[in-house]
């Protein structure tokens, strides 16, 4: 897992390397600086430019303290510097002050901008431009200077390296105005932020690189990391294992209900991404009308005909018939293409007293929710909701712009409030759970934005589930799957012409790298 800091831990992080370790904040910054530097000289030969000319905006804070300290090392190394420092030095403090007055005794010049008049620059033959406006720190809109200076930094059609966090950026949501910098790269120091990797902010940090900048390891899980990128190598850890004399009864079943009149694609889908995920068995139960439609499209996995109503819905009746596929089944799959008719909610209330065994939620079994929110206080215990925004936020009864804005703390709270994994679908997917803990999945890319790709990675994480995984980890281990070989298929495909099917048609290759 790779560790994500909120703008808060990290400046306790910062408190604490300085005020218990002793550790000096110069040296902290000193380390930073070095390190952006050694980058920008990286991006200056890679473009041609090894002696070129650098330009520097420097706000007033710690961010433009380490962007003058970078000055002082490229031009040490030969550069051409041109530094701009918004606001006064007058009105420097601390760390900032003690660089800029370093940079001034080895001839260094910096030019203060204290009005739109002093951002008249010549906006030709720079080859790299420095972010040092604002850090981490940073909430709410940019105005005046320092949203001109930004406009200047777009006009100059340069590559842009931003110090931390682009500037304008919400380290913590991801938040962007249109005046935030656009980078072609961020060196972030210490840990990641959330902010680097939540849209919109994620499209303006460019290509993301972290740096030790000296904080000890012992300072770290002073304040607890509650979010985390998932890597490769987790999946790798916690992919099932099978013993080589297993047979199809050990391998994991899968019971689900799907399907409505118009919808058994989504049931299809579902049920061959559990098959090829590596479930042994796999059982449907559809309306008793559909049940030929689904003996057709499905040969690995079976069906049952079910009771259903006048309009081709499920209905109580149905539970006699299902419960002895509730004992039988490892991993319950609800939801997909179900519909929405009250007598499949009936249904689910009367599961919902006697359901023991791990269960995924999807597509209509959420929108069921929705409209019957008493069944949300009736969760069983191993239970994963599998929405996208739209889903969550009917669920929540907020609007989707207020769920994407802060996404990974509204996914939290909910997770605790119910009691349940949920996997809030999008780009990137968030799995959070009870504990508060988040995860954020790196894999996957816009082609998948295709219908049914939500039914595939549905049957993925009940798959997993039915072959040994506890719930909650089968659902990020899922989505990291399910993006894997999307990615994989695009690369076959390409993103216009992926449909869900190529995504599970991509699962034995993909499967076959993890393993």
């Amino acid at each position: 897992m790779i560790p994500v800091a909120t703008t808060t831990q990290m400046r306790e992080y910062d408190r604490v390397t300085i005020e218990e370790i002793g550790l000096p904040g110069l040296v902290l910054m000193e380390n930073a600086s070095r390190a952006v530097a050694d980058y920008a000289a990286r991006m200056l030969e890679e473009g041609g430019s090894r002696g070129g000319q650098v330009w520097i905006f420097c706000g007033s804070g710690n961010n433009g303290g380490d962007g003058l300290a970078v000055a002082r090392h490229l031009r040490n190394v030969g550069y051409e510097i041109a530094l701009f420092l918004l606001g006064s030095a007058d009105d420097l403090k601390g760390d900032a002050r003690f660089n800029y007055n370093l940079y001034r005794r080895i001839g260094g010049r910096v030019k203060e901008v204290k009005s739109r008049r002093d951002l008249r620059l010549v906006t030709v033959g720079v080859d790299l431009v420095i972010d040092a406006l604002l850090g981490t720190g940073f909430k709410g809109d940019i105005t005046g200077l320092y949203a001109d200076t930004i406009r200047i930094i777009r006009d100059l059609k340069a590559p842009v390296l931003s110090v931390d966090i682009p500037s304008g950026v919400d380290g913590d949501t991801g938040a962007a105005r249109d005046t935030a910098v656009a980078a072609d790269a961020t060196v972030t120091f210490g840990l990641l932020k959330p902010g680097l990797f939540l849209p919109p902010g994620r499209e303006h940090a460019g290509k993301v690189s972290v740096v030790d900048i000296g904080i000890p390891p012992q300072v770290l899980p002073r304040r607890r990391i509650r979010l985390f990128i998932v890597d490769e190598s987790d999946i790798r850890r916690w992919m099932p294992r099978r013993h080589p004399a297993a047979h199809k009864g050990e391998t994991g079943h899968v019971y689900m209900l799907a399907g409505s009149p118009g919808l058994t694609g989504a049931a299809t889908l579902c049920a061959e991404a559990a098959m090829r995920c590596g479930a042994g068995l796999a059982v449907v139960g559809v309306p008793a009308s559909l049940n030929p439609v689904l003996e057709i499209k499905l040969t690995e996995a079976m069906t049952q005909p079910l009771p259903e109503n006048s309009r081709g819905a499920l209905t109580a009746e149905a539970f006699e018939h299902i419960l002895p596929r509730l004992l039988w089944a490892d991993t319950m799959v609800l939801g997909p293409g179900l519909g929405l008719d009250p007598d499949t909610a009936t249904l689910f209330d009367r599961m919902f007293d006697v359901i023991d065994k791990p269960l995924v939620i999807d597509a209509d079994g959420l929108n069921l929710l929705a409209e019957h929110r008493g069944l949300l206080r009736k969760l069983p215990k191993e239970t994963v909701l599998t929405p996208h925004p739209g889903e969550f936020a009917r669920l929540v009864r907020l609007p989707v712009a207020a769920v994407l804005s802060d996404r990974v703390e509204v996914v939290r709270r909910w997770a605790k409030h119910w009691r349940a994994t949920i996997l809030l679908k999008g780009s990137p997917s968030l799995t959070a759970l009870t504990n508060g803990v988040v995860f954020i999945n790196p894999t996957g890319n816009a082609g998948m934005a295709t219908g049914g790709s939500g039914d595939v990675l549905t049957g993925i994480i009940a798959s997993l589930s039915a072959q040994g995984l506890p719930i909650h980890q089968a659902a990020w281990v899922g989505a990291y799957i399910h993006g894997m070989a999307g990615d994989r298929a695009a690369d076959d495909r390409g993103q216009h012409g992926m449909v869900a099917g190529d995504i599970t048609a991509a699962l034995p290759e993909t499967l076959k790298a993890l393993t």
